[in-house]
Parts: structure tokens; C-alpha cells; sequence
């Protein structure tokens, strides 16, 4: 009876240790889903950012007005911690001759009717309205691990914007051929 007991003590004690190791394997699985989801909803938000400073990008161009530019000067923020420690990654050059680097925050994302997109605690975007590239703050990982501070397209997507930017160039020349037309 003694070798009975023994055995259903070392059986149970290797199906704890089974039902352990098949909790921590669905827990970690589940977490990486999570995780996968949560990374896609953030790259989600930045595509749909980037769509609208497109929209107000144009109008900018279009009318020439400042104050069509939503959020917060880069120049003006640059001593705020957060954007003072992403600037020191160096993701691109903030005095770049040409670019409009704006900082949006939750504030900044509501004006522009992206009610949906919701930013995390201490983080921001920054915009450039002359290239419509949006950078997050915090930044997202991929499955190895690796940051990602912007969504990057392929060279389809990067190719069809090219010929988005063209079209909107060839509109503006027109529209000011016709407003040259008109003084004469």
C-alpha cells in the first residue's frame, strides 16, 4: 500500500506541474495576441493621423494659412521632456529647410474630428505637414521586439502618394496660372 501512495503523490504532483505549464503557455499566447492587436490599433491611429494632415497639408497649400496647421509648434515644445527625449533618438532632423514639424496632442486629435484615436498618457504625435509623416512618441514593436516610431508603406503605397503629390502640384500650377490669367 505504501508504493500506491508514493505513486499517486508523484503523479499529482507531475499533473500540477503539466496544468502549470499549460496555464503559463495560454497566458503568454494571450498576451501576445493582446499585444499584436494593441500594436495594429496604433498603427491604425497613425494611418488615420497621417490621412488627415494630408487633408490639412493640402488646404495649407491651397489658401497659405497658418492657422490651418493643428497642434503645437515643434520649435515651442522642444523643451518638453517627451519630445526632448524622442528628438535625441534623431528620427529626422527638426530644423530640416522646408518642414513643418507641428506636436499634436489628445486636444490637437479631437479639433481634428479623430474622436476614435486615442492617445496613451505621456505620449504625442509629431507631424510634418510638407511630407504628411506622422511619428508617435512612444512608439510600437513588432514580433522580434524591434521599435517602430511610424508606420512605413511599401514602395505600392509610396508610389501611388508620389502620384497623389504630383496631381496636387499640377492642380496647384493650374490655379495659379488662372490667378496670373486674371491680374492680366
Amino acid at each position: 500500500m505504501k508504493s500506491e501512495k508514493g505513486l499517486t503523490f508523484i503523479s499529482t504532483a507531475i499533473l500540477v506541474v503539466i496544468i502549470a505549464l499549460l496555464t503559463f503557455g495560454v497566458v503568454y499566447f494571450v498576451r501576445l495576441q493582446l499585444n499584436k492587436g494593441k500594436n495594429e490599433d496604433i498603427k491604425t491611429d497613425i494611418l488615420l493621423v497621417e490621412a488627415r494632415v494630408q487633408k490639412l497639408s493640402s488646404e495649407y497649400i491651397l489658401e497659405k494659412k497658418e492657422d490651418i496647421l493643428v497642434g503645437t509648434k515643434l520649435t515651442e515644445m522642444e523643451e518638453e521632456q517627451l519630445v526632448k527625449e524622442f528628438l535625441e533618438k534623431e528620427l529626422f532632423d527638426p530644423k530640416e529647410k522646408g518642414a513643418k514639424y507641428y506636436v499634436l496632442n489628445q486636444e490637437n486629435i479631437n479639433e481634428m474630428k479623430l474622436e476614435n484615436v486615442e492617445l496613451e498618457k505621456d505620449s504625442y504625435y509629431i507631424v510634418d505637414y510638407t511630407s504628411s509623416k506622422v511619428y508617435y512618441t512612444k512608439g510600437y514593436s513588432d514580433d522580434e521586439g524591434e521599435v517602430y516610431y511610424t508606420v512605413e508603406k511599401d514602395t505600392q503605397e509610396q508610389t501611388s502618394k508620389e502620384k497623389v503629390e504630383s496631381t496636387q502640384k499640377k492642380e496647384e500650377n493650374k490655379q495659379e496660372e488662372k490667378k496670373e490669367e486674371k491680374k492680366k
